[in-house]
């Protein structure tokens, strides 16, 4: 299972940061197919079927196989099922488990075909063109997880992490665009999470004590601590295809994609103390009182748009049997990103609540992703039905940043999330399989099965010991300039899969109708909503705990209707 430690710090270090990582490179790039809703019903294995405008973005030449136009609408509705489980001390005391569910609506497809016959008896037959949106992924997710905390605390890393700063820099509006201190420290700061004791460049959080000697700050007390996460938006591909009828045995495609997405992300983080009495803070100006609640906020916006070239053949060797396969340049993607904290603290004395948000984020960049190879084949009982089968692959290894008007591949500002792509995101797998048993000339039943295997991996080093892509990152210049080196690569394998049914009804006339739901199931992720940091307990001893984790389990339920008419 991987370990996500989606930690806002990490994501945006600077005012020039929002989310140029591994993780979110994969997230972009990623496709889980939608579509119609028959070729959601069948599993999305349909590289070898065609004649449908949901197969169009798989294999180019499925718009060929088709003997008439087309024109359809899909509208769908989607159900994120998240179950998150609360450990207070890293992985090793989960507790039970609790649910959110969101719905959406959503497009999956919509689109339209026109057939021109050419007259020929050989050669090409017929050429289509065609106009299509096909959704290749939805992000459609939330989570909330909860539990009690007596040992670290959110708050106290902020101030654990402020270590080392001046207070004249954290006080400073203007520091959020000159200085180097994350924006999430000074927005905790400026917030009122944390303050100077000792001498400079030291801090406590407001829910930690000062030792009476002044040697340590420790949690007294138990926190409630409650984290919520959502993602929102969809990727979905605009496609301009062509495809060409050669003698009724061939079909040849090409798609101009133009995807486009939108990607929302929202991290929310909440301390109460339980007993606020545990926790007083004393004010240089004599007064007193009690931390009761802390918040902290960011928001991160993606806007994503981007071209590709994707050329498909499927080929009718024998009566019965189908053959087809596509090929996928890498999508050139222009992502701009925004990003926005916010922390604010209540006490007692509400004279002493404090809040504040960071200016704005914003950032412009491209992406370079896989490119993608399918391969399918399909065989036919005749008026009664067929099964089919794809094999996908996709090579993330080949991701790369750059500036947005630097046409290098290798800019030294993303040097080393390059360098993480290469080693860290390998080959991703898919495997599908889907059939249809048609009941009479108007009904059909259909039903579909998917598995698609994660690209990330993890390395051993020259000394035997397991290195992530986070401890890659963290420490690159020394594989950079080979005082450390990697060895063997392993990959987690981490399975998505998708189990899908459905029904379809063909009129006599032009009308035809489908009916999907598919229940995709993701891997298991862990999510730390702060580091881990050197902690003390009330007797200034050293605590050996991490901070807390959250185990997330996500299933994506989605139902589609697609109304069709053929022309």
């Amino acid at each position: 299972m991987k370990k996500i430690l989606l930690i806002a710090a990490g994501l945006a270090a600077a005012a020039a940061a929002g989310a140029q990582n591994m993780y979110d490179a994969i997230t972009f790039s990623e496709n889980q197919y939608f579509g119609t809703a028959r070729s959601m019903a069948l599993g999305s294995a349909v590289t070898a079927l065609g004649g449908d405008l949901g197969t169009i973005g798989i294999n180019p030449a499925g718009s060929a196989v088709s003997p008439y136009g087309q024109f359809v609408i899909t509208p769908g509705l989607t159900i994120s099922s998240v179950s998150s489980a609360y450990s207070p001390e890293g992985e090793l005391a989960y507790g039970m488990a609790s649910k959110m569910n969101n719905p959406r609506m959503t497009l999956p497809s919509i689109g339209m075909t026109m057939k021109f016959e050419t007259g020929r008896r050989y050669g090409v037959r017929a050429v289509t063109f065609g106009i299509v949106s096909n959704q290749t992924d939805n992000y459609n997710f939330a989570a909330e997880g909860f539990g009690t905390n007596s040992r670290t605390s959110k708050i106290a890393e902020f101030a654990n992490a402020a270590s080392g700063f001046y207070e004249d820099v954290l006080k400073e509006r203007n520091s959020f665009n000159n200085s180097d201190v994350p924006w999430d420290i000074l927005t905790a700061y400026q917030g009122g999470m944390y303050g100077p004791y000792g001498w400079d460049g030291v801090y406590a959080g407001v829910t930690e004590t000062i030792s009476d000697d002044g040697d340590y700050h420790y949690v007294p007390g138990a926190l409630a601590q409650s984290s919520y996460l959502t993602k929102r938006g969809s990727k979905n591909d605009l496609i301009v295809n062509v495809g060409l009828n050669v003698s009724d045995r061939v079909y040849l495609g090409f798609n101009l994609g133009l995807p486009t997405a939108r990607y929302r992300y929202s991290e929310s983080f909440y301390e109460t103390a339980v007993d606020p009495g545990q926790f007083p803070i004393a004010y240089d100006d004599g007064y007193d009182t009690y931390f009761n609640r802390g918040t902290y906020n960011y928001q991160y916006l993606a806007d994503i748009g981007g071209v590709y070239g994707k050329l498909g053949i499927i080929v009718l060797p024998v009566e019965g049997l189908r053959l087809g396969a596509s090929f996928q340049t890498p999508t050139a993607l222009t992502i701009s990103e925004t990003w926005q904290y916010s922390a604010s603290t209540t006490f007692d004395d509400s004279y002493y609540n404090d809040s504040a948000a960071s200016p704005e984020g914003e950032y412009s960049y491209m992406l370079r992703t896989p490119y993608r190879a399918s391969f399918g084949a399909a065989f036919t009982f005749g008026k009664s039905g067929f099964i089919s089968a794809d094999y996908e692959l996709a090579d993330y290894s080949v991701m790369r940043f750059r500036g947005l008007h630097d046409y290098s591949l290798d800019e030294d500002a993303f040097l080393a999330q390059n360098w993480t792509n290469k080693y860290f995101a390998g080959v991703s797998h898919a495997f599908r399989i889907g059939g249809e048993l048609r009941v009479t000339p108007e009904w059909a039943l259909r039903a579909g099965y998917s598995v698609t295997v994660s690209p990330e991996r993890w390395w051993t080093d020259s000394d035997g010991q397991k290195v992530t892509a986070d401890d890659f990152g963290a420490d690159f210049y020394s594989y950079f300039n080979r005082i450390k080196s990697l060895v063997t690569p392993h990959y987690y394998g981490d399975r998505t899969q998708a189990f899908s049914v459905g029904f379809g009804y063909s009129s006599p006339g032009s009308f035809f109708l489908d009916v999907a739901a598919r229940l995709t199931r993701y891997p298991a992720a862990t999510f730390a909503p702060y580091y881990d940091y050197d902690s003390y307990d009330s007797y200034g001893n050293l605590q050996n705990v991490d901070a807390p984790r959250i185990l997330n389990r996500r299933d994506l339920w989605h139902v589609s209707m697609t109304l069709g008419w053929r022309f």
